[in-house]
């Protein structure tokens, strides 16, 4: 596991505890292994965070590698997960 998003899940208070991507800088997905679905798809660009405390997320940043006709399937390169 990503030492960043062990490094989340310690972090996760009571109130925001909940599904984290377990995904690697360099890997190759989809948008809904990323995404949880909260908001719009088509709002949501190259980024995505989850919330782990009142002021601490986690943060996965892509580039688009093949768009699909089905938004969720966009397979996407992780390129960045950090702390903010």
């Amino acid at each position: 596991m990503n030492n960043i998003v062990k490094k989340a899940y310690e972090m996760q208070e009571e109130e925001y505890k909940g599904y984290i991507p377990e995904l690697e800088e360099g890997e190759i997905c989809e948008i809904n292994d990323v995404w949880d679905g909260n908001g719009d798809i088509k709002e949501i660009g190259t980024s995505y965070s989850y919330q782990l405390t009142d002021t601490d997320w986690i943060n996965y940043e892509w580039e688009v590698l093949e768009e699909k006709e089905e938004e969720l399937d966009t397979v996407i390169k992780i390129n960045k997960i950090e702390l903010l």
